[in-house]
């Protein structure tokens, strides 16, 4: 920076002491801080205005003046004053000083610049017509406009038509308050292209005492969009909660309630306006508080709905609940209470008839067991008497005709025949009802009907009987039952070369596996309706059993029933 004091108007008789001055050749309005380092303005600061309020591109100023004229000259924006009668070390003084605020001012402006430059938003300096007097580089970015387009310009130009009487309410309105004004509209950039502003904007006093208005503003057309979606979405989110007849709620992780539906039909039980705002486990009852806090955690632990059911008297009637809570976000989780009762109410019927059907099925297979024992009896002691009698009267006429070979030849087929019929007798009578299972108990009729089965089939059947405690009649019989069915299901189908049958017998079940080495079978290929499957499921269940089938195609078959066996009671 030159060290040229420049020297506007008369010379005092202290101009030598601040250096050898040059008076001013040129327009002072043009005089730039490459010109000279400091300009004294001897004849006062009037009509320099303009110039004084370009600190950056000027030299320090020091005005000549009164006292009185003093408070003005710092206001249009001079560095110093200095009076007219001022001594040599006075105006030496004066003129450091002002070239040192000058310095100050110009370093300030400079911090200033890169700061309001560095800023991504558009900063705008505007007189009170509007017309913008700085801005910032982020206009390309924030407007499309470039810094010099809207230099010289009202921003009123670039704003949408339908928002630039608003904008321009809110300017005036700013000027005059003084207080800040934010304010989202809509513009259209030189492509045509309309965008979503926002502007924050203050009015100012400015060096001179006039007004002036500061403006930050920045594109949000996106945070408008996504708010316009946020704003759809929640208003369809709240089309399909309102519809819906359950209680739906919006919930921190913690408890506390953040929105609350409630139907017309839970509006007594769940004032909306008592829980919004409060944790849920302070307003419901403590062992719902518990079911509540678990699946929190539940669903903490899984990221899973988690769900749990309560009753409550309503009236004179008991109504059930079923409350479901899925995540909604990381902090927050929705929750869906609706009224279950009619549906516990046909669970219940719905299981009270199954217990009635499982309980009918128990009494025909009783039923059905105590006729085949009476039909196995008949048969064997009715018919298989009345076989031997005829036999026995066969061997008279034998004895009778002992030289008739003809005669002889006829009663040893006759002979023959009946033993035949004597041997299917004893079969059907063994099959409506084996006598081993009666007399011998399950371990024993287990192992003869293995026996029975390896010589109808020709397979190899290999049991293992475990433990020793005799089950009940009817425990005994369903697993026998279940044996012969799932023997039968082998034979047909199996295509198997061995079976094993393992029978566990315990104090408190009965326990029956068979498994086989066929071709096993498929799941999704089995009929539904088999009622070879169906029979044996009916039979154990009707006991308080299962039945499991188990199998992969080429890997065999595993047939499982375990029947539970209640207790004796104790002795009176």
């Amino acid at each position: 920076m030159p060290d040229t004091i420049l020297w506007v108007g008369p010379r005092t008789p202290w101009a030598d002491a601040l250096g050898a001055p040059a008076p001013a050749t040129a327009e002072v309005s043009h005089v730039t801080a490459a010109d000279a380092a400091l300009v004294v303005l001897a004849d006062g600061p009037e009509g320099h205005e303009a110039w004084l309020r370009q600190p950056r591109t000027r030299p320090a100023v020091l005005v000549v003046s009164a006292e009185a004229g003093e408070e003005a000259a710092l206001t249009l924006g001079a560095e110093g004053v200095v009076a007219p009668a001022a001594t040599e070390a006075e105006a030496q003084r004066a003129a450091r000083q002002a070239r040192a605020r000058h310095a100050a001012v110009q370093r300030d402006a400079e911090l200033y610049r890169l700061m309001v430059e560095s800023v991504p938003d558009l900063v705008t300096v505007s007189d009170a017509t509007g017309r913008s007097l700085y801005a910032s580089p982020g206009a390309q970015a924030q407007s499309g406009y470039s810094p010099d387009e809207l230099v010289g310009q009202t921003p009123f130009e670039t704003i949408h038509p339908d928002d630039r009487d608003r904008v321009a309410e809110a300017f005036e309105a700013g000027l005059v308050s003084g207080q800040p004004v934010t304010l989202v509209y809509r513009s259209v950039g030189p492509d045509g292209e309309t965008r979503s502003m926002e502007s924050v904007g203050r009015g100012v006093l400015g060096p001179d005492g006039a007004p002036y208005a500061v403006v930050i503003t920045r594109d949000v057309t996106r945070r408008v969009q996504t708010e316009r979606q946020l704003q759809a979405s929640e208003a369809r989110y709240r089309a399909v909660v309102t519809a819906l007849p359950d209680v739906v709620s919006r919930i921190r992780t913690d408890g506390l309630v953040l929105d609350f539906h409630v139907p017309e039909a839970f509006a007594t039980e769940f004032p909306a306006a008592h829980l919004v705002g409060r944790r849920l486990q302070d307003v419901i009852p403590d062992d719902l508080a518990d079911k509540f806090e678990d699946a929190l955690a539940r669903l903490a632990a899984s990221g899973e709905t988690a769900a749990y059911d309560y009753h409550v008297r309503v009236g004179e009637r008991t109504r059930h609940r079923e409350v479901r809570i899925a995540p909604l976000g990381p902090d927050e989780v929705i929750s869906m209470l609706r009224d279950v009762t009619a549906l516990r109410e046909h669970e219940a019927a719905l299981e009270h008839s199954r217990a009635e059907l499982r309980a009918l099925a128990a009494h025909l297979q009783e039923v059905r067991e105590d006729e085949r024992t009476r039909l196995s009896r008949e048969v064997h002691d009715v018919l298989g008497q009345q076989l031997t009698a005829i036999r026995l009267g066969i061997g008279w006429f034998g004895r009778h005709y002992a030289g008739d070979e003809a005669a002889q030849t006829r009663l040893a087929d006759v002979r023959e025949i009946i033993d035949e019929t004597i041997q299917h007798v004893r079969q059907i009578a063994a099959d409506l009802r084996p006598g081993v299972l009666d007399d011998f108990g399950l371990a024993s009729a287990v192992q003869w009907q293995a026996v029975r089965f390896e010589e109808r089939s020709g397979l190899v059947c290999r049991v293992d009987v475990q433990g020793d405690a005799e089950p009940p009649r009817d425990r005994a019989t369903a697993a026998f039952r279940v044996l012969q069915e799932a023997l039968t299901n082998v034979a047909r189908h199996a295509q198997a070369t061995a079976v094993s049958i393992t029978l566990v017998l315990r104090p408190d079940a009965v326990r029956l596996v068979v498994a086989d080495d066929g071709r096993g079978f498929d799941a999704r290929r089995t009929r539904r309706r088999s009622l070879g499957l169906v029979g044996m499921r009916e039979r154990a269940g009707a006991l308080g059993g299962t039945l499991e089938v188990t199998g992969l195609p080429g890997q065999g078959t595993v047939v499982e029933c375990t029947l539970p066996v209640s207790p004796d009671p104790p002795p009176q």
